[in-house]
């Protein structure tokens, strides 16, 4: 077996977990699951201080940016995001949830934030760090893997 193994089938468990957990969002919603996974990449962009462009939307979701625009189209429908000019370039459009969207989806996922808080809180500062390193050492295998691919290569 191949070092890391038991690592990575857990990693892909929590992947699987989080997948479902994005089909739970959207029936909460009532949309479609990729409609669900956009507007959690909005609310963690906003909740970052970062909200997203619909361009940089569609590089996270993996949509080409007619399909965004239609998905966009669909979540503006429903109430669940705004379209806003803030920047001081009035050209640039930046997407953020309603307060009604907000409130759901952060009522949503507030159980299982307090549920991961409590997992992490198990671990003293240099175990999360270490287990950072870990998984940013994953993620870059993935992402230059993936960057490959879609060059081509």
């Amino acid at each position: 077996m191949l070092p890391g193994t038991d690592l990575l089938q857990l990693l892909r468990r929590y992947t699987d977990a989080h997948l479902e957990m994005t089909r739970h969002l959207a029936r909460e919603l009532g949309v479609h699951a990729t409609d669900a996974v956009a507007v959690a990449e909005i609310l963690w962009a906003s909740s970052a201080g970062e909200p997203l462009s619909p361009a940089a939307l569609a590089e996270r979701v993996g949509l080409t940016s007619g399909a965004t625009a239609n998905l966009l189209n669909r979540l503006e429908a429903a109430g669940h995001i705004v379209r806003s000019r803030e920047d001081a370039d009035r050209r640039v459009v930046r997407l953020r949830l309603t307060p009604q969207a907000h409130t759901t989806t952060t009522t949503f996922f507030t159980p299982s934030a307090e549920r991961l808080d409590a997992a992490l809180r198990r671990y003293d500062d240099a175990e999360l760090e270490q287990m950072e390193r870990l998984l940013t050492d994953v993620v870059g295998a993935l992402a230059d893997h993936n960057a490959r691919l879609r060059a081509g290569g």
